[in-house]
């Protein structure tokens, strides 16, 4: 390590998938770590795995670099006591950067979802999120400088059958953040969104007692095949590490993009095509395929 000031970085949803990739690699790049999620003892076995990289040196392997913290993003009360928190323990001269990747996704046909249901995907994949962001938001202004990267979808660019409220929420994410970015525009402190395709990570843990519970209902939902193949069938992604890398870059390079895509070709090409098809089309042959699976 040279002599400059250790950058400070807060990562929800630490516990696991890009989250937990992005700890891991944040670390391995130098930056002070301070990672956020419910689950304290999840976090804690990143510390165990940062302990058996020999890539390390011994003075990032100190426990001072990745900090974990128990954080609920649905409960605002405790947001003001964990910012302190991580003021007290942080080793730079100021929190560099806020990587807001807390969210999960709820399933299920618009028919099939309660509006409670509803209300909690907003509330972790939304308002907690601009809420927490917030108050980190106060402090970047005070010393104008950071970066904030909101973790949004392709989902939040392309909408999508039985996981309509996820894309929602996504949608909502995506305008948020365009708006922050023309806010801060004549400060020192950059907003960016990526846009993560399918990828290998915990969500589908969540998302999966969610579908059974679609697939038991009564009376039987128009959809519970396709729920149960969903299921036993759960599609291949990326590796968390190639989102990881994305954020990485995102954080440490000089002129970042707005947006990164992390995806397949095919999904970068679709999401490319998307504003020359007519939207008649695209539904027409989404539709098909959640139809035709069905019969």
């Amino acid at each position: 390590m040279d002599n400059k000031p250790i950058k400070s970085i807060i990562v929800t949803g630490a516990s696991g998938g890009i989250g937990k990739a992005t700890v891991i690699k944040l670390v391995e790049s130098g930056y002070q770590v301070f990672g956020l999620a419910r689950r304290y003892d999840k976090l804690t076995t990143i510390s165990t795995k940062l302990s058996s990289i020999s890539s390390l040196s011994r003075e990032n392997k100190n426990w001072n670099y990745y900090i974990p913290i128990e954080c609920d993003i649905t409960e605002p009360q405790r947001f003001d006591s964990i910012i302190n928190e991580i003021f007290s323990k942080s080793k730079g001269t100021a929190l560099y950067g806020l990587v807001n990747n807390a969210g999960y996704v709820e399933p299920g046909a618009i028919e099939d979802i309660t509006m409670q249901d509803i209300r909690n995907q907003f509330e972790t994949n939304f308002f907690g999120l601009v809420g927490f962001t917030k108050k980190v938001l106060s402090f970047m202004l005070e010393n104008n400088q950071g970066r904030i990267i909101n973790i949004s979808s392709v989902s939040g660019l392309i909408s999508l059958p039985l996981i309509g409220v996820y894309s929602a929420s996504k949608y909502a994410l995506e305008s948020i953040t365009d708006a922050l970015k023309m806010e801060l525009w004549n400060t020192n402190i950059k907003v960016i969104t990526i846009n993560p395709g399918l990828v290998n990570t915990d969500i589908n843990t969540v998302s999966k007692p969610k579908l059974t519970s679609l697939i038991e209902k009564k009376p039987p939902s128009r959809f519970s095949e396709i729920y149960r193949k969903y299921v036993y069938n759960v599609p291949q992604g990326l590796p968390s590490d190639s989102v990881a890398d994305i954020i990485l870059k995102a954080l440490s390079s000089q002129k970042p993009k707005s947006r990164y895509i992390v995806g397949s070709r095919k999904v970068k090409i679709g999401i490319r095509m998307k504003k020359f098809i007519p939207d008649r089309v695209i539904f027409s042959q989404v539709a098909k395929r959640i139809h035709q699976k069905q019969r």
